[in-house]
């Protein structure tokens, strides 16, 4: 089965992202250039393998929850523009 990827979907698809799309040639030759991939790896024969959730098999090794000191606070500052002594300035987050 073979999607075909024409103006109208392009259109939906907009509409449905709420998004502007200026090249649609392009996103259409795109789109349709996934779904080719998609179709092909549709063929590979998958019977009796189990899905694989994650490519990482290995649990992560976490270190110990325990404070360290640091002691390159002025190393850390001086990559900030706006300071005052060891405070840092950063944009507001609410408005």
């Amino acid at each position: 089965m073979s999607i075909r990827i024409d103006d109208k979907l392009v259109e939906h698809l907009s509409t449905l992202s709420r998004l502007t799309v200026g090249n649609k040639e392009k996103l259409k030759n795109d789109l349709q250039e996934i779904i080719g991939y998609f179709e092909i790896l549709s063929e590979v024969d998958t019977e009796g393998l189990e899905p694989m959730y994650t490519p990482i098999e290995d649990v992560a090794k976490l270190r110990d929850n325990v404070p360290q000191r640091f002691d390159n606070i002025e190393g850390i500052a001086a990559n900030f523009p706006d300071k005052v002594d060891k405070l840092i300035k950063v944009p507001g987050i609410y408005g």
